[in-house]
């Protein structure tokens, strides 16, 4: 993914940006809504980027290998020997 800093556009354009803050900003050319400015401070936003992320679904990717041979263990082992480590310290 790209990225650009605000400051390094215009004033207008940074303006219409951070209205995206307040409200999803839909950017058209020639009558037809081509793109969608909206802020990542909207969870939905911010999930979607990281389901998306390659790092992420390279973790999704080795769970799966995993569960598949095997080598997976149940919340409640993890969370015994969790309680375990912190009794030893």
């Amino acid at each position: 993914m790209r990225t650009i800093e605000l400051d390094t556009l215009d004033t207008r354009l940074q303006d219409r940006i951070l209205a995206a803050m307040a409200e999803p900003v839909l950017v058209m050319a020639r009558k037809r809504p081509i793109l969608v400015i909206r802020s990542l401070l909207d969870d939905d936003v911010a999930d979607e980027l990281i389901a998306k992320h390659p790092a992420f679904l390279e973790t999704i990717r080795r769970a799966r290998q995993q569960k598949a041979a095997g080598r997976v263990r149940r919340l409640e082992e993890v969370r015994q020997q969790s309680e375990a480590n912190q009794e030893m310290n």
